[in-house]
Parts: C-alpha cells; sequence; structure tokens
C-alpha cells in the first residue's frame, strides 16, 4: 500500500499546475471575447446614432431637389423648408441662402424658416444687419463642397445652444447655387449621444471632418484618452461626423472573473475525482460505503435543483394570474424526464400586456437546465427592455450564439398579448406551431408561423415578427416537441393530429398523453402551456393631441393591429401610408387640437378600419373631386385625399356632435 502513498499529492499538483495553465489561457480568451463584444455592441450604439443623424442630410437633399425644381423661383422654397420643421421637431431652423445678386438688384436672399416658443415664421431675409455672408456656416459651406457641422453656439432667436448643418448646392461647372443649412439644438445631441450609450460607463465623443470637438456626453475626460479606455473610432457616412466611442477597461475585469470561476471549478472537481479514484484502489471497502452516501447527496441536491427549476416557473405563472381582474387565465405543467430538464416557460406581465415565453433545450439532464436556466434569464432581462418579442429573441439569440462551443441551441416561442384588444404579436424561433382553441367551431387551429433558427446558432440572424387576434373564450396552447412525439409500448408517436383531437375536447390534456403512453418510458421532457382569453375583444383606441410628433405613435399601433389582422406586409404598408396622409391633413389643415383613433377588425366581412375622430372645421373629404391640374394648382389637402382613395377599399366620413368622423376600410386578402 506504500507505493501509492504520494500519488495522490502528485496528481493534485499536476492538476493544479494544469489549472494554472488552463486559467490563463481562459483569462486570455475571455478578454478577447469580450472585446468582440464591446466593439460590436459600440459598431450598433454608433449606428443608431448615424441613423439620427441622417435626419439632417434627409432635410438637406429634399430642400435641394425643391430649388432644383425651379432656379427662377427661389421664392417657391418657403413652404418646403416650413415643412421640415414641422416634420423634424428637433429642428430650430431651416434656410436657403444665395449668394449675392442671386436674384437681380438683390444682394441678400435669404429664404428662411425658424421656430419662436410654438411657432413657425417663414420669411425672406437678408440685409446689411442679418449679413448671413459673413455666418461661419455660410463661409465654410461655400468656400468648399465638405459638409459644414458648427460647434455648439448661443442663437439669440431661439434663446439655445445649437448646432449648424450646411452644405453648398452647386451646378455643373461647380459655380455655387445657394447653401443649404438647418439648426438643431445642443440638448436634441446629447440625448442622443446618452441614449445610444452601449454601457453605463461609455462616453460619447463628436469631431467634425477637420477635427473640430463637436459635443461630448457625460464623464468624457478633458485631457483626452489614456491606457485605461478601450477606443473605438469610426467615421459616420455620409454625415460626414467622426465619432469615438470609449469604455472604460475596468468595465470587463468583473465578467473576465466570472468568466474564470467555470474553469476553476472544473479543475478543483478534477482534482476531487482523481483523489475519489486512488482512495477507490487503496481502500474499497470504505470507498463503496462513500459513493453510496455520495450517490444519497447527489440525489439530494438534484432533487433541491428540481424544486427550485419547478420554482421559479411557478412563481412566474402565480405571479402572471395574480394581476388584472380574471381577464386571462393560465395554465403549465413541466414533467422533466430526469430531476431536472430543459423545457422551459415564463411569463411577465406588465399592465394590460402579457409577454410569455416557451422553449426546449437541447440535450437532456443537468446541462441542458443550466442552459435552460441562462435562456429564462435573459428573457426576464430582455422583457423590461424591449417593445417586441423580435427584439427579445434577437437580445437572446445574440448572447447564446456569443460563446457557444457546445453548439446546445434552444426553440423558442415568444410572444406578448394585448388582452384587451386580443392582439397576439408573436416570433418563432424553430419552436412547435401552436395551436389555437376557438369554442365556437370546437376544433383548434395551428398557426403557422416562420420557423426562423433556433436560438444559439448565429447571432447576426434575423428574425421575421407575425401576429394574430385572440377572440373571447380562444386558449391558446402552447407546447414542446415532447408532446408530439411522445410514444405508446408499441413505439407509435402520438403526432399532431392526435394531439389536436386532445386540445378539441378541453379536458385533462396531460393526463391524455399519459394515458397515450400508457407504461411507456417518457423520452423527453413535456412542457405545456395555455392562455385563455376570458374578457371581451375591445376595438384598439388612443386619444391624443393633435400634433405631428404624435405619428409615430399611432403608426407603431396601426402597425401593430394590421400584423395581428392579418394584412400582408404590402398591403399593411398601404394602409399605414393611407393613415398617414389622413393624419396630416388633419394636423395641418383642420385646426383641431386632438384627434382620437379607433382600430377594429370587422371578422365576417374580412376588414380592417380605422376612425380618425378630431374636434376641427367641418371638411368632408368624400367629397373631394380629384382632378388633373398640377400638383402646385391643387387645393389643401386635394393630392393626399386623391393617394387615400387609391389605396383603400372604403372612405366614409360623417360630421357628429362638432367633430369630423373619418373611416377608412381595406380588405383583407385571402
Amino acid at each position: 500500500m506504500k507505493q501509492f502513498k504520494y500519488i495522490h499529492v502528485i496528481a493534485a499538483l499536476f492538476l493544479l499546475l494544469g489549472m494554472g495553465v488552463q486559467s490563463y489561457v481562459s483569462y486570455s480568451r475571455a478578454q478577447s471575447q469580450l472585446q468582440e463584444k464591446m466593439d460590436l455592441e459600440m459598431q450598433i450604439a454608433q449606428e443608431k446614432l448615424r441613423f439620427e443623424l441622417y435626419d439632417a442630410l434627409e432635410a438637406w437633399a429634399e430642400v435641394e431637389n425643391e430649388v432644383k425644381k425651379d432656379l427662377n423661383q427661389p421664392e417657391r422654397i418657403i413652404p418646403k423648408t416650413d415643412e421640415i420643421l414641422r416634420r423634424y421637431p428637433n429642428f430650430y431652423a431651416c434656410y436657403v441662402a444665395f449668394p449675392p445678386y442671386y436674384l437681380p438688384q438683390q444682394k441678400w436672399f435669404e429664404p428662411t424658416s425658424y421656430r419662436t416658443q410654438d411657432t413657425i415664421i417663414s420669411r425672406i431675409l437678408g440685409d446689411a444687419d442679418h449679413d448671413y455672408f459673413e455666418r461661419e456656416w455660410y463661409k465654410g459651406a461655400s468656400q468648399n463642397s465638405d459638409d459644414y457641422w458648427s460647434p455648439p453656439y448661443r442663437e439669440e432667436t431661439f434663446n439655445k445652444t445649437i448646432y449648424s448643418y450646411a452644405k453648398s448646392l452647386r451646378d455643373e461647372e461647380g459655380n455655387l447655387i445657394c447653401v443649404i443649412g438647418v439648426d438643431f439644438s445642443l440638448k436634441w445631441i446629447n440625448r442622443l449621444l446618452e441614449q445610444f450609450k452601449p454601457f453605463e460607463e461609455a462616453v460619447f465623443m463628436l469631431y467634425s471632418s477637420n477635427g473640430q470637438l463637436l459635443a461630448a456626453s457625460d464623464g468624457a475626460p478633458a485631457e483626452g484618452f489614456d491606457q485605461s479606455w478601450i477606443i473605438s473610432r469610426k467615421t459616420l457616412q455620409p454625415i460626414n461626423i467622426n465619432m469615438v466611442t470609449a469604455v472604460p477597461r475596468r468595465h470587463i475585469l468583473h465578467s473576465l472573473r466570472l468568466g474564470i470561476l467555470l474553469p476553476l471549478s472544473v479543475f478543483v472537481l478534477g482534482i476531487l475525482v482523481v483523489g475519489l479514484l486512488i482512495r477507490r484502489i487503496t481502500r474499497d471497502d470504505q470507498e463503496n460505503a462513500r459513493l453510496a452516501t455520495e450517490r444519497e447527496v447527489l440525489s439530494h441536491e438534484l432533487q433541491i435543483a428540481h424544486d427550485i427549476q419547478m420554482g421559479i416557473l411557478k412563481d412566474a405563472k402565480e405571479k402572471a394570474n395574480a394581476q388584472g381582474d380574471g381577464d386571462i387565465e393560465l395554465q403549465t405543467l413541466l414533467v422533466p424526464m430526469r430531476e431536472v430538464g430543459g423545457d422551459l416557460f415564463d411569463y411577465h406581465r406588465e399592465g394590460d400586456e402579457l409577454w410569455f415565453i416557451i422553449g426546449d433545450v437541447s440535450g437532456k439532464g443537468v446541462p441542458a437546465a443550466i442552459f435552460m436556466s441562462a435562456a429564462v434569464n435573459l428573457f426576464r432581462a430582455a422583457v423590461v427592455r424591449a417593445n417586441s418579442p423580435k427584439e427579445i429573441v434577437e437580445e437572446m439569440n445574440a448572447v447564446l450564439s456569443e460563446n457557444n462551443p457546445s453548439m446546445t441551441f434552444v426553440t423558442a416561442f415568444v410572444g406578448c398579448l394585448r388582452i384587451p384588444t386580443g392582439e397576439l404579436i408573436y416570433c418563432n424561433a424553430g419552436h412547435c406551431a401552436p395551436l389555437i382553441y376557438s369554442p365556437v367551431t370546437g376544433n383548434p387551429s395551428p398557426l403557422t408561423p416562420n420557423p426562423n433558427i433556433p436560438l444559439g446558432f448565429d447571432g447576426h440572424y434575423s428574425f421575421v415578427e407575425q401576429g394574430c387576434m385572440l377572440g373571447e373564450g380562444e386558449t391558446l396552447v402552447l407546447y414542446t416537441d415532447g408532446v408530439t412525439e411522445a410514444r405508446n409500448p408499441e413505439r407509435e408517436m402520438l403526432g399532431l393530429n392526435r394531439w389536436a383531437e386532445i386540445v378539441a375536447t378541453q379536458e385533462d390534456l396531460y393526463g391524455a398523453i399519459k394515458t397515450f403512453m400508457g407504461k411507456a418510458e417518457p423520452t423527453d421532457d413535456i412542457t405545456l402551456m395555455t392562455i385563455r382569453k376570458k374578457s371581451p375583444v375591445l376595438p384598439v383606441t388612443m386619444h391624443m393631441p393633435c400634433r405631428a410628433d404624435q405619428w409615430p405613435v399611432m403608426k407603431r399601433t396601426i402597425h401593430s393591429f394590421g400584423l395581428c389582422a392579418g394584412l400582408d406586409k404590402k398591403a399593411l404598408k398601404q394602409f399605414e401610408v393611407a393613415a398617414e396622409e389622413a393624419v396630416v391633413n388633419i394636423i395641418h389643415y383642420s385646426q383641431a387640437t386632438e384627434i382620437e383613433m379607433a382600430l377594429s377588425q370587422v371578422t365576417p366581412d374580412s376588414k380592417v378600419s380605422i376612425q380618425l375622430t378630431d374636434d376641427g372645421i367641418a371638411f368632408d373629404p368624400t367629397a373631394h373631386i380629384p382632378n388633373d391640374k398640377a400638383t402646385d394648382e391643387r387645393q389643401v389637402g386635394g393630392l393626399g385625399i386623391h393617394l387615400i382613395r387609391q389605396i383603400v377599399d372604403e372612405m366614409h366620413y360623417e360630421r357628429s356632435e362638432d367633430k369630423n368622423i373619418l373611416t377608412l376600410v381595406n380588405k383583407i386578402s385571402s
């Protein structure tokens, strides 16, 4: 027995040495992966900021097109500059400055629209007191062909600190035609910088193409960046702004420490296993007794893990059921094949919105349970920030794909049910197609979701979001493949057809599955989730001030409703355009102070309708007679009304209680 005296010590030393080497390798690999992740997050933030600032260039291009229509009548530019300010509430001025004596006997000629408090004023500027030829934005843009971004300066007209963006328009020979510019606030730029920071400690700095500092977010060091910062630089095209994003290097240390814990734990476990094997050789009798004890401990720990896993999921269901006033009924069941499993579900209720997920991790046992726990936590972290199931799925997929050498994947179905209206927005990631049971027909009908790919394969995959309506008394039945792939003693699978027949009975679903399986052993985890809408379906309604900045909120509501109502991509886009034209007419011409919007679905006729009610002056758009006159000769709002007629299937108007009520109806193509 003495020959084994030092084997344990020697083996432990070798394992400790290997543990140190592996820890160093893991540290280096984790640092590289975190660097790549942070670079990606910073690139995403930079692209978001570029998209927001692109408004300035888009506004410039629109004014440029208006100028080019008729260079001999530059005064026609005024309506376009006025329109730009109404469309972009963050702009404070839009102007077109022509060179000296562009018009005969007029040295200065500057069509301008600008804000004063809540009013937009449009006029022709330019005189000895307002000599724009001496302004920096005019000099910077007229003397070269590059974009000109001014440093922030105090503009007394608006009583705000602003930026100016200007660019010259030239003819084919390079001669200056005019300088087009827009002004926007420093406060808006600072808000964008703070909004798009990828991490709490990150800082942004914007520079013009000539290296001049334009703006910096909170926390930017005055003396510049040293080795304690991770730096990312990018030129945002086509707006020609240089952007520097920096994150303190200490930001990654916490994550690196966590990344090393797993390999350390593995090596420690390896040392214990070697010790157990050596002791097994030297002390067979005692080892057998100890292993029996260990098995009992392991069984107890697995039971604890099972209770924790079931408790997490149970709490989510009970919390969601406890909210509201009995408008929905939730039922869930998870039966793991072993003590712990890889199936998952979760709920999150926020007011009238119920967010939920059901999923299935590839593999079995403890590894699948660990991955399942990660997926549930990712869902809970994403659901409080995201605006749609698509955003949740893509955020989960990006993280799960980031470091997944085992290629473990998760099929998942993520949805959001707006309970009063029955709108169900969902995103399917390779999961089983749910069933919808209707008490009217007595038969379940399967959804036909876009399958997409499971989570964990491709972190850059763009998922497709879909929608449908859940009526009063209807039940959404979700499940994992452990249901349809359950086998009886004759090795026959339950299958989708038998499963649909079971759902149609609306009895004990799991009891029916067990009856089919008989004495056969389960081959996979079984998870069921049912969501029954108990309350009546209400129309989608919104009540808001009659202002242009309310349209984006209305558009998102229309898009979500149309998606659930069954409009295809093209029809939904046309319906949004028609609604926008109607809303723009009300905002610009009705003198209304409030708009009420109601969306509804006419089920027997397969139609969707939008009703717009305003308190403006009386105007019947259905009485407008289109003509063939040129665009600039049409009556106010006529072109928009003509466009609406071309898109919608029906348009109705009535005047009731001193309010205009306009209804637009579109058919849902089969």
